[in-house]
């Protein structure tokens, strides 16, 4: 049981890290990612899917996470994270 909670532990301080390092990495539907990509298209970029463009520019985009809660979630990650993996080793 304890080998499981350091391992989930471990992979939450990993996941952390990797939120607190490159949070532009998790944002996928960002205002600016959409905005991006829409003035990519009209500039003559070539669509990845059929009528993307049109999807584009009928839908605004579901979420848009700022980097810093992005950030702030990946560090609450890494505490708890560190906080199981601790648990583990004690128990």
């Amino acid at each position: 049981m304890a080998i499981g909670i350091i391992g989930l532990g471990a992979a939450m301080v990993v996941m952390g890290i990797g939120a607190v390092i490159a949070p532009q990495t998790l944002i996928k539907e960002s205002k600016r990612n959409h905005v991006r990509r829409l003035r990519e298209l009209e500039e003559g970029a070539p669509e990845a899917y059929f009528e993307e463009k049109r999807e584009l520019e009928a839908y605004q985009p579901r979420f848009d996470l700022s980097h810093k809660i992005i950030r702030i979630l990946g560090g609450v990650a890494m505490v708890l994270g560190a906080s199981a993996v601790l648990q583990g080793f004690y128990s």
